[in-house]
């Protein structure tokens, strides 16, 4: 309680300082008006929904990988999204790509542009090798390194925010 109190003092002195000495005082972001704050919150608001898009796109990814590992041992990847129970995001279009011993579900922006998310499932000696990526372009090819499938070349390994957690 105490702390508080000197804290609340100590923002009066300084406004009080402030007024003495005539220094500009900015009003709060959301209210400032001109180009450079609508600048920064045009970036803000940009910076949050492709940190949104990632997110969407991440779980997809990890259920599509679990769906389709469970498939693998089961017998053999599927093409169909529903048989694996998963609905890409619906600002997102999908892609699955199969081919001899893989499985890709692409995921791009309706719109058209900007990022785009892949997750990769191959059989390598009879067991599963996952890996979900983020990047722009077409994606190369997928390297296996120590056992581990790696994204292409220029893309950046996408991890969901539980898997974040878990090994955080």
């Amino acid at each position: 309680m105490v702390a508080l109190r000197l804290v609340v003092i100590a923002a009066l002195g300084l406004l009080g300082l402030a007024g003495l000495l005539d220094l500009p005082l900015e009003p709060p972001l959301g209210r400032r008006n001109g180009t450079g704050s609508d600048r920064m919150l045009a970036e803000l608001e940009h910076q949050e929904a492709l940190q949104d898009s990632r997110e969407r796109a991440a779980i997809s990814l990890d259920r599509f990988v679990g769906g389709q590992i469970t498939r693998f041992v089961w017998g053999g990847f599927t093409p169909y999204l529903d048989v694996i129970g998963l609905e890409p995001p619906d600002d997102m279009t999908a892609r699955v790509v199969s081919g001899p011993g893989s499985i890709e579900l692409r995921l791009a922006p309706s719109e058209g542009g900007g990022e785009r998310y892949i997750g990769r499932v191959e059989g390598v000696n009879n067991a599963p090798r996952a890996v979900s990526c983020r990047g722009e372009g077409t994606p190369g090819p997928f390297a296996l390194r120590a056992g581990r499938l790696q994204c292409p070349e220029g893309w950046i390994e996408l991890r969901t925010p539980e898997r974040r957690q878990r090994r955080g």
